[in-house]
């Protein structure tokens, strides 16, 4: 008799855990948001005032060919208000595709894996490519409070996976 095993390995291709070497975070829009590296973490919190939105992002420059096996991981906190997460990739080929995912208030870590496979191309103008001139980074993340109020999110680690399958006949 043959047993036929299969086993998912995941190779990582970019991590941030915000302790030795930190990718800076921006804000988007006008409204002021405070962006702290602390123990490790980053720390957004902004407080917009009449039922305006805050709005962080960062990008990953790394020289990464994305692709539909890919995972984008991310260990996160939402402290107040739910939080939508956009994400745009490059993918082979040249061309940006962006997925979203929305994730609500808890007083505990979240553990959020997206899947790029998810991602659909983005037929926009120059944006996100236009906050990094002369660049093409392989990732750019958007993080905005989903309901006008305040905006309070930890960040403990974004990564970049890759899954592999393997096959093992016994």
């Amino acid at each position: 008799m043959i047993f036929i095993s299969l086993f998912i390995i995941s190779t990582l291709l970019w991590q941030d855990d915000f302790t030795e070497t930190i990718t800076p975070v921006n804000q988007l829009f006008d409204n002021t948001i405070d962006i702290t590296y602390e123990r490790g973490k980053v720390l957004l919190n902004a407080h917009p005032q009449n039922g305006d939105f805050a709005s962080a992002w960062f990008s990953v420059d790394e020289d990464i060919i994305l692709s539909d096996r890919d995972i984008l991981e991310l260990v996160i906190k939402v402290n107040d208000n739910k939080v939508g997460l956009r994400y745009y990739c490059l993918k082979g080929g040249g061309a940006y595709f962006f997925g979203e995912r929305t994730i609500s208030a808890h007083a505990a870590w979240q553990h959020v894996d997206i899947p790029i496979k998810e991602a659909k191309p983005w037929y926009g103008s120059d944006f996100p490519a236009a906050l990094t001139p002369g660049k093409m980074p392989c990732l750019y993340i958007f993080i905005r409070n989903e309901l006008p109020g305040n905006f309070d999110v930890e960040i403990d680690r974004i990564a970049l996976l890759r899954e592999e399958l393997s096959l093992e006949e016994q």
